[in-house]
């Protein structure tokens, strides 16, 4: 069992300054990686969180070209991340250009299964493509969340709204909708911080669902956050989804490799599976990282030595 004291204790200080001062949600001690991402072919450095903001700005202004522009370059530096893929899919839906929209919001389905908006969208231009055996893939996997939701899930309600906007474009597949349709509405750094201090207390109280929606609050507002994406991982692993728990640690890594918390929980992940090998693979990594020790390679350790979480 993983402490629960330890869980988020890596950030806590830096999301508090976050959501007292509104900059960008910080890596923390235990990313150890620049601000910004890697070079392009060009020459050219993409700062993440910034051209998220610059996309997002360009999405609620209707500049969808700008949008797709600023979120392509997001991708280009965290090329896993599933909420950036629904924003660049989303802009697309803006352009009314369905084929690239379609191929976006698909790769938001395979990094972010969790995201109910990128299953629901992704049908609705299934639809536009008259494509609808696609369009009845997302449908059924949308009903199969709504079975095990039971109406008593955080997502109970989007869930609905996503099977109703697949009917709706089924029976009318020249109906007209816009980017602003998608349900994104505009956060601000306060209430993405507030919602990342929220989770940091669900999750220490088991109350996983719950922390998962805020989770996706933060990260809507900020864009692509090592931290987050982590966070988003654990909670997934904890509610048994380790399809999406991998996801979120590969995003994670993308943007910081050396990131400790990422890279001890996806070796839990591995010792639950029974895949010592990989495991211990992420141990040395972590070894590798904290040259003079760390709590986290200590934890990961301990999983390895019980065999087990």
């Amino acid at each position: 069992m993983i402490r629960k004291s330890r869980v988020m204790a890596f950030t806590l200080t830096s999301a508090i300054a976050f959501a007292a001062s509104g900059p960008a949600i910080a890596a923390g001690p235990s990313t150890g990686s620049p601000a910004s991402g890697p070079s392009m072919p060009s020459g050219k450095q993409i700062d993440a969180q910034k051209r998220y903001a610059d996309g997002f700005a360009a999405l609620q202004a209707a500049k969808y070209k700008d949008a797709v522009s600023a979120f392509q370059d997001v991708l280009s530096v965290s090329p896993r991340n599933g909420q950036v893929a629904f924003m660049l899919g989303v802009a697309q839906v803006g352009l009314e250009d369905w084929k690239a929209a379609q191929k976006s919001l698909t790769s938001a389905t395979k990094f972010a299964p969790d995201l109910v908006d990128a299953k629901s969208w992704l049908g609705a231009v299934d639809v536009k493509l008259g494509d609808a055996k696609k369009a009845g893939e997302q449908r059924a996997a949308l009903q199969a969340m709504k079975d095990k939701c039971a109406g008593s899930c955080a997502d109970a309600a989007k869930i609905d709204a996503g099977l109703k906007r697949i009917d709706d474009v089924t029976a009318n597949p020249a109906m007209k909708f816009s980017a602003r349709e998608t349900g994104v509405q505009l956060a601000g750094a306060e209430q993405g911080g507030g919602a990342y201090l929220a989770a940091y207390g669900l999750i220490n109280e088991g109350k996983y669902e719950s922390a998962l929606g805020l989770l996706r609050t933060a990260s809507l507002a900020e864009g692509p956050s090592a931290d987050v994406l982590t966070y988003q991982g654990f909670v997934n692993r904890k509610l048994g989804r380790y399809d999406a728990a991998v996801s979120y640690y590969a995003s994670a890594l993308d943007l910081a490799p050396n990131h400790r918390g990422a890279n001890e929980y996806l070796g839990e992940y591995y010792v639950q599976i029974g895949d010592m090998g990989q495991a211990k693979a992420q141990l040395a990594k972590l070894e590798g990282i904290c040259r003079f020790g760390c709590p986290e390679a200590e934890e990961l350790r301990a999983w390895i030595m019980r065999g087990h979480a």
